[in-house]
């Protein structure tokens, strides 16, 4: 498992499309396109999915509560259980300053797992400074981390391994600088393929969380996109064959509501693949080899409204001044397309609104500005968050010849404008359509 802090599923396309391309074309990679974070930050992102819990369920480990703290070696993480069943572990985490267990929390005791990449990163940082940026000597840092392991999967060829790398240097403080490690990021994966490591590996690329930047919270595309961080597993080419209805399952989940929860789950399943089920909605953690009822909602996934990033269609009054406007604005649309044939289309006109509804989301999330607090467990709702576009859906009639079409009209609010995504004539269109169109 390796991930980029702060990533969501649109900056991974945007930013590494050669990686992305290879992960869909030659690895069959699937992405968990409904996947939801339950908290704010790093730690409320990755402590469910090492735990299976979120940090105020666990045994108090925060620094700042002195003597009443524990380290967090008392946390049930996973890689322990791996350990148990006799897999080589790691963890690594570049950026030790503001580590997910040492920032705000005590941080480890021992050594946690096999391989452990925060003394080197201790001793290493003070040169940082001496070499050009994102780089130590000629090596570009995310690669130290990437190179290690690589190295830990060719010394233990032959043992089980859980590893899990999380590299925040590149990606935490930028937009943009993530894409320098495209193509090396690539290269990785396609090197682990062609020495087969993949054959019997699960390779898990993700993120915590999108980008959590003032400037970005402040619109309801970057509100969305925090809460929808880029998550992706790759499964060896045999297991298909060995357990097809449980990847069955796996790949219908991908596109339903899903948590870290469900991931911690999954990783619980790995060790011993059941035979699948369909889920229960009581469930809180669902493993993605069992079956995610459609109707899961937020509230099914135990994730608050303000961090739910579901869109809800609102009913519309078919009167609705701006519904009539968007209505218009369609049927200019139609017969734009269909003006060089005017010796065989009419000049199509508004006959009738028959529904129209618009995609909102929680009123929770528009409001969210960040944490009220140190720890992430309180939100500070005073936000007032741009709308800058609104997605109507609309259902009309079209004289002549009574044709129905239904549409998704993009409604550019700052600038007043109104724009068709999708059209589509309906069943009922095709049969009512006379030959006076």
């Amino acid at each position: 498992m390796f991930g980029f802090d702060s990533l969501s599923r649109n900056t991974f396309i945007r930013k590494l499309p050669k990686t992305y391309h290879y992960l869909k074309q030659n690895l069959n990679t699937q992405v968990l396109e409904g996947y939801n974070i339950i908290g704010d930050g790093t730690p409320q992102a990755l402590i469910p999915i090492l735990t299976g819990k979120i940090e105020l369920e666990l045994p108090e480990t925060r620094k700042r509560m002195g003597p009443k703290a524990n380290h967090v070696d008392v946390y049930p993480l996973i890689w322990k259980e791996y350990k148990k069943n006799g897999y080589i572990t790691g963890f690594m985490e570049d950026v030790h300053h503001i580590g997910t267990f040492t920032y705000r929390l005590k941080g480890f005791d021992q050594q946690p797992t096999d391989h452990y990449m925060r003394t080197f990163y201790l001793a290493a940082s003070p040169f940082f400074r001496n070499s050009k940026k994102f780089c130590l000597g000629g090596i570009p840092r995310h690669m130290l981390m990437l190179n290690y392991i690589k190295n830990i999967y060719n010394v233990y060829r032959d043992k089980p391994k859980f590893v899990f790398g999380f590299h925040g240097e590149l990606s935490h403080d930028s937009y943009n600088d993530i894409g320098v490690a495209d193509n090396d990021l690539y290269q990785w994966v396609k090197d682990l393929q062609e020495q087969g490591h993949l054959n019997n590996t699960i390779l898990i690329l993700m993120s915590d969380h999108g980008h959590r930047f003032a400037e970005i919270r402040n619109t309801l595309a970057g509100k969305q996109e925090e809460r929808l961080p880029f998550f992706s597993f790759t499964f060896p080419p045999w297991f298909k064959q060995v357990h097809p209805e449980a990847y069955a399952n796996f790949v219908y989940n991908t596109r339903h509501l899903s948590t870290p929860f469900d991931v911690h789950k999954t990783l619980e399943s790995i060790l011993n693949v059941k035979t699948p089920q369909v889920a229960d909605l009581s469930q809180r953690d669902i493993s993605l080899f069992d079956k995610i009822p459609l109707d899961r909602t937020c509230a099914d996934a135990f994730i608050e409204p303000h961090w739910c990033a579901c869109l809800a269609w609102e009913e519309l009054s078919v009167t609705n001044s701006t519904v009539r406007i968007a209505a218009n604005s369609f049927i200019k649309f139609l017969n734009y397309y269909s003006e060089d044939h005017r010796d065989i289309c009419e000049v199509l006109k508004l006959d009738q609104i028959l529904w129209a509804a618009r995609l909102i989301p929680t009123k929770g999330l528009l409001k969210f500005l960040q944490s009220g607090d140190k720890d992430g467990f309180i939100g500070d709702f005073s936000a007032k968050t741009r709308l800058t576009h609104e997605i109507y859906q609309l259902k009309v009639r079209t004289q002549p010849g009574g044709g129905l079409f239904e549409a998704s009209i993009d409604h550019d609010v700052e600038n007043n404008t109104f724009s068709t995504k999708v059209i589509s004539p309906t069943k009922i269109a095709l049969s009512n359509y006379d030959d006076r169109s």
